[in-house]
Order: structure tokens, then sequence, then C-alpha cells
């Protein structure tokens, strides 16, 4: 196993890959709130309403495996998983 060095690569990679995460969180809040939007001002109930409400439940339930992936995608950056693949 390679020693960890923080390199500029290692940097760009680490930056790079939160602010994928922060973009997909966004992307799915924003997601969330509009469905949750729709369903307030043009669904009073029914099978649409319900629809709508279990679907942005799961864009906020998306969230926590984008969160968990990023602390892996980290640490394999700075286990040199990479830079060791490189140089094959």
């Amino acid at each position: 196993m390679q020693k960890n060095t923080d390199s500029p690569a290692q940097r760009r990679r680490k930056k790079d890959a939160v602010y994928s995460a922060l973009v997909a969180s966004v992307i799915l809040a924003a997601s969330a709130a509009l469905m949750l939007y729709v369903r307030a001002i043009f669904l009073n109930g029914g099978l649409g309403s319900f629809l709508l409400l279990i679907l942005s439940v799961l864009d906020l339930g998306m969230l926590i495996p984008v969160w968990i992936l990023l602390k892996k995608r980290i640490k394999e950056i700075q286990g040199g998983e990479e830079d060791a693949a490189a140089e094959y």
C-alpha cells in the first residue's frame, strides 16, 4: 500500500469529489423542494399528492448515500489507490 502523500493531484481530486457531492445534494434537495411545492400548491390530496410526497422523501433520502460515498471516495484518494493504479 502506498504511503499517504498529499500531492496537488490528491488535493484536486478531493476538492472535485466534495464539489460533486455538493452539486448532487443541491440538485436532490431542489428537486424534493419543487415536488413538495407542486404538491402543496396544485394538489389537494389523492394519489398524485401521495406519489409526490413519496418521491420527494426518496429524493431527500438519496442525500445519505451521496455523503457516504463521498466519505469512501475521500478514503480512496487518501489511500493512494488512484496513484497506484496510474502507474500501470
